[in-house]
C-alpha cells in the first residue's frame, strides 16, 4: 500500500512538471457594440432601418515570445431578424436563439529557431500596403502562410494565400474544380522622414473562379508602391500607386494621394485619386481580389463608422475624386469630429448600377462623424453622410440623393 502511495505521488509530480512546462498564457481582447443604421436612397423604395449588435472576441494563447496561437470569433444579431436562425445577423428575433458565430481568424505565430524569421500560418488578416487608404487589391481575412524577416531598417515579407477553392460538384456538371492561389512579396523600408513599401502579387487561377460575383478566367498580376513622408514638422504626405492585369485582358491602375497638416485643434487634409475604368469592351478597370477597403468616403467602400451599411456606391475603383477633410476636430474634451466634402466622378465608358459609374456620372458627398469617449473603453459614435448625385444613365439614373445616419455604442476590452 505504501509503495502504491509513493508511486502515485511520483506520478502526480511528473504530470505536474509536464503541465507546468507546457502551460500557456491566455489573453482575451475584443469589442462589443450595439447601434442603429439608417439608409435612404432616392427611387429605391427600400430604406435600411436596422438595429444591430456585434461582439468580436480574440483569444491569444501565448506559449512564449517565439510561439503563440490566435482565434477571433464574431457573434452578430440584427434585432428582430431570424434568417432561419442560421448565419450572421440571425437570432435577433423573439427568443434570441441562432447559430450566428463566425470564425474570422485562426492562426499560429512562431519564430524559426536560430533565426529572426517570423511565420504566421492560418486564417489571418492580410493586406497589401496602403498609405492613403487600405489596399484596393487585397485587404481581408484569408487562409495564408506569411513569413517576414527584418534586417536593419528593412522588413521583407513573402506570402502564399488561397482565397478560393471550388470543388467539383457531381450534381452540377457546370461547376469545375477551380482554385486561386496568391503569391506575393513586400519590402518595407524606413528611411527616416520617409518610408517606402513596394510590392508584387501573382494569382494562379486553375479554372474560372467566381470571386463574389466577379469571374476570373486566367492568371493575374499586380505591382505597386506605397509611400509615407513627413518632410517638415506637422506635415504628412502619403501616396499609393498600383497596376494590375489579368492575362488576355487590358490592365488597369489606381493612384491616390493625401497631404495633411496637423494643428492643435484640427488636421486639415487634401485627398485625391484616379482609378481607371472599363472601355466599351468591358476592360480597363484594375482587377481586384477585395476592393471594399479602398475607401475615400462614408458611402464609397467600407468607410462607414457603423454599424453595417457599406459600399453604397461601391469601391473607389472605376472613379476619380478630390476632397477636403477636417480630421480630429476637438473643441470639447473627449469629443472629436471629422468633416469631409468630396467630389466624385466615374471613369467607366458606361454605367450599369449605382456602384459602377460612367464618365458622366458624378456625386458630391458630405460626411460628418463624431466620437465621444464616455469612459476610457466606451465610445459613442455618430455618423452622417449625404450625397447629391447626377447619374446620366444606367440602373441608377433615377437616384438623386442618398442619406445615411448611424449611431452606436462601442466597448473595447
Amino acid at each position: 500500500m505504501n509503495r502504491f502511495i509513493v508511486l502515485a505521488i511520483a506520478a502526480c509530480m511528473i504530470l505536474g512538471t509536464v503541465a507546468g512546462a507546457s502551460a500557456a498564457e491566455f489573453k482575451a481582447s475584443g469589442s462589443m457594440w450595439a447601434g442603429y443604421d439608417y439608409l435612404s436612397v432616392d427611387e429605391s423604395g427600400d430604406d435600411v432601418n436596422n438595429f444591430i449588435q456585434r461582439m468580436d472576441t480574440q483569444i491569444d494563447i501565448i506559449a512564449s515570445e517565439n510561439l503563440s496561437g490566435t482565434v477571433l470569433f464574431r457573434i452578430e444579431q440584427t434585432w428582430g431578424h431570424a434568417d432561419d436562425n442560421v448565419g450572421a445577423g440571425s437570432g435577433g428575433a423573439l427568443g434570441a436563439d441562432g447559430v450566428n458565430v463566425s470564425t474570422l481568424r485562426a492562426y499560429m505565430d512562431f519564430t524559426i529557431p536560430s533565426t529572426a524569421v517570423k511565420v504566421r500560418a492560418g486564417i489571418q488578416g492580410l493586406g497589401l500596403p496602403g498609405a492613403v487608404t487600405a489596399s484596393g487589391v487585397l485587404d481581408n481575412d484569408v487562409a495564408a502562410i506569411v513569413a517576414s524577416y527584418p534586417y536593419e531598417n528593412v522588413n521583407f515579407t513573402a506570402f502564399f494565400a488561397r482565397p478560393y477553392d471550388t470543388d467539383v460538384d457531381a450534381n452540377d456538371p457546370s461547376i469545375d474544380d477551380a482554385t486561386m492561389d496568391l503569391f506575393g512579396a513586400i519590402l518595407a523600408a524606413d528611411l527616416g522622414k520617409a518610408s517606402l513599401s513596394p510590392y508584387v502579387m501573382y494569382a494562379n487561377v486553375t479554372d474560372d473562379v467566381d470571386a463574389d460575383g466577379v469571374i476570373f478566367e486566367d492568371n493575374l498580376f499586380w505591382t505597386g508602391i506605397s509611400v509615407e513622408a513627413a518632410p517638415v514638422e506637422n506635415v504628412a504626405l502619403a501616396f499609393d500607386a498600383v497596376y494590375g492585369k489579368e492575362n488576355g485582358k487590358d490592365g488597369g491602375f489606381a493612384l491616390a494621394g493625401k497631404a495633411s497638416y496637423a494643428t492643435d485643434m484640427v488636421v486639415p487634409s487634401l485627398i485625391g485619386w484616379y482609378a481607371s475604368g472599363n472601355d466599351d469592351d468591358g476592360e480597363g478597370r484594375m482587377p481586384s481580389i477585395d476592393d471594399d477597403d479602398f475607401t475615400m468616403t462614408t458611402l464609397i467602400g467600407a468607410g462607414a463608422m457603423g454599424p453595417d451599411t457599406d459600399n453604397v456606391f461601391g469601391s473607389a475603383l472605376g472613379k476619380w475624386g478630390i476632397g477636403l477633410q477636417l480630421e480630429e476636430i476637438t473643441f470639447v474634451e473627449k469629443l472629436s469630429h471629422t468633416v469631409r466634402i468630396t467630389y466624385v466622378q466615374g471613369t467607366n465608358e458606361n454605367s450599369d448600377s449605382i456602384s459602377s459609374w460612367g464618365e458622366d456620372d458624378r456625386a458630391t458627398e458630405i460626411d460628418v462623424s463624431s466620437v465621444y469617449s464616455i469612459y476610457d473603453n466606451l465610445d459613442l459614435l455618430v455618423d452622417f453622410a449625404y450625397a447629391v448625385t447626377d447619374f446620366d444613365g444606367g440602373a441608377a439614373k433615377d437616384v438623386d440623393n442618398v442619406f445615411k445616419a448611424a449611431a452606436l455604442l462601442q466597448y473595447n476590452f
